[in-house]
């Protein structure tokens, strides 16, 4: 009796261990999600995907390729709301590697006449 006893107790320390290390993870987790984007980054991110003359959150160019070439819509990275198209596996890893660091040197290229709506 005093076997089965002690092996409850275990049991029970093991639980509460387990719950009480699972909750810090979850902590550790969401403290790691990162600051709030700047607003130069969410203008960036407008200003791209306006380029294809919609404002619709997806950007059609590829970031990394300096938004001259046009993405894939099976090779796409997500970034403060936006989905981001890329041309290339090895683009989009480039840009998950750093999102806000590949925005913030990308140039913005002008939207020629033909893609801006009325």
């Amino acid at each position: 009796m005093k076997s089965r006893f002690c092996g409850v107790v275990m049991l029970g320390m093991i639980a509460l261990a387990g719950c009480d290390d699972s909750s810090q993870h979850l902590q550790i987790a969401s403290a790691t999600d990162g600051p709030p984007p700047s607003q130069e980054i969410l203008a960036a991110l407008a200003s791209a995907d306006k380029l294809d003359g919609q404002e619709d959150h997806v950007i059609g160019k590829c970031y990394v390729c300096q938004l001259s070439m046009d993405g894939k819509s099976e090779l796409t990275a997500e970034a403060h709301g936006y989905t981001a198209c890329m041309c290339s596996s090895f683009c989009r890893d480039h840009f998950t590697s750093d999102p806000d660091d590949v925005i913030s040197n990308t140039t913005i290229p002008a939207a020629s006449d033909d893609t801006i709506t009325h």
